[in-house]
């Protein structure tokens, strides 16, 4: 019998492979920030869908009839999608309106340190006369066109939400679909399953971590009286996303609008507040909900962060753990990619599981 291997392959050596294998990478990558406007609202949708595919399953099992539970989602997810787009423009005019008060804070405190720095015999020189801050007038423009640019957002919000939609219908029928494809080949159905289980498993986590962590500091932060405290919750609740990088981004402007706004204290307080949110959420209460199998190495994190990044740019960089995470998991459904799933993971543990 004829060999299966294609013919180009024979006597390749393996280093050649590797090569080609890299080479097509960066093809693909190429090809997917090329049509990366048309990508990424189905991106968008496919985690939507998939983070909703266990309500969905759960309404179904009760004996809500699937159209009218794919609408249920479909609107809870619309109005969720409407009150985010409201709170950012809200907060982005807000910000508009006050970002003189706090260049004009931002310069009282060089003025003050300049003043200490002479008190104590030592040159003024050491801080610059004014902080390399944009003009006013440019923070102001930034801050209206974030504004104006969200509300052109919501014309491919709806692309998002109808891909969502019928993402949601296919979803109902995917374990007929997967029974027909492999009929006589129950384990790879068995590995499918699998796959999706941890798929579903590891959004559904991270996705409930996340808005315990913005809910949790954007009330904290409203009742300690720090402004665009809604703004800050949205924040810190999607770049939760992004383990550590993230919650350590989330905390930088709040922590200096708290410090230029209201004082030293408060601001410790509010920098005591995220670290205490993010430890107990990040650090104890997620992991021991995901399990040392759906880790993933710091390193392999900034790589998927640079590399969707370029690709999707900014929804790239929110969506690169997950996606990182999805191909991990599919590694580790196959026992002759497992070794790369292990390579991935940020625990040695999983050299013995």
């Amino acid at each position: 019998m004829h060999s299966l291997t294609p013919a180009p392959l024979k006597g390749v050596s393996s280093g050649v492979q590797w090569l080609l294998g890299a080479a097509a990478l960066v093809i693909v990558l190429g090809g997917l920030k090329a049509i990366g406007h048309i990508v990424t609202p189905f991106l968008l949708a496919a985690f939507l869908a998939i983070i909703c595919a266990p309500p969905l399953n759960w309404m179904q099992r009760h004996r809500l009839p699937g159209p009218l539970a794919v609408l249920v989602l479909f609107s809870v997810v619309g109005l969720t999608f409407f009150l985010l787009f409201l709170a950012l423009k809200d907060a982005a005019e807000s910000m508009a309106s006050q970002a003189p008060l706090y260049q004009a804070r931002f310069n009282g405190w060089l003025i003050e340190l300049r003043e200490m720095l002479a008190a104590r015999g030592l040159p003024r020189e050491l801080l610059p006369s004014t902080l390399p801050l944009p003009a006013t007038a440019t923070i102001t423009g930034i801050a209206r066109g974030v504004a104006g640019g969200l509300g052109q957002f919501t014309a491919s919000t709806l692309l998002v939400l109808l891909a969502f939609m019928f993402l949601l219908l296919e979803e109902r029928y995917l374990s007929d679909k997967l029974n027909a494809a492999f009929p006589s080949r129950r384990r790879a159905r068995v590995r499918a399953r699998r796959f999706l289980r941890s798929v579903y498993r590891y959004l559904l986590i991270k996705t409930a971590a996340s808005t315990a962590t913005g809910l949790i500091v954007g009330i904290a932060l409203a009742f300690m009286g720090v402004d665009f405290a809604v703004l800050w919750g949205i924040v810190a609740g999607l770049l939760n996303f992004i383990p550590t990088i993230g919650s350590i981004i989330a905390a930088i402007p709040a922590v200096i609008i708290a410090f230029m706004g209201m004082g030293i204290v408060d601001g410790l307080l509010v920098l005591a507040l995220y670290v205490a949110v993010n430890t107990a959420i990040g650090s104890i209460i997620e992991p021991r909900l995901m399990g040392t199998s759906l880790g993933i190495s710091p390193l392999i994190v900034l790589v998927s962060l640079l590399i969707w990044g370029y690709v999707f740019g900014p929804i790239g960089m929110l969506l690169a753990v997950p996606l990182t995470m999805i191909a991990k998991l599919a590694l580790d459904a196959s026992p002759e990619t497992r070794w790369a799933g292990i390579l991935m993971s940020d625990s040695v543990k999983r050299l013995h599981g």
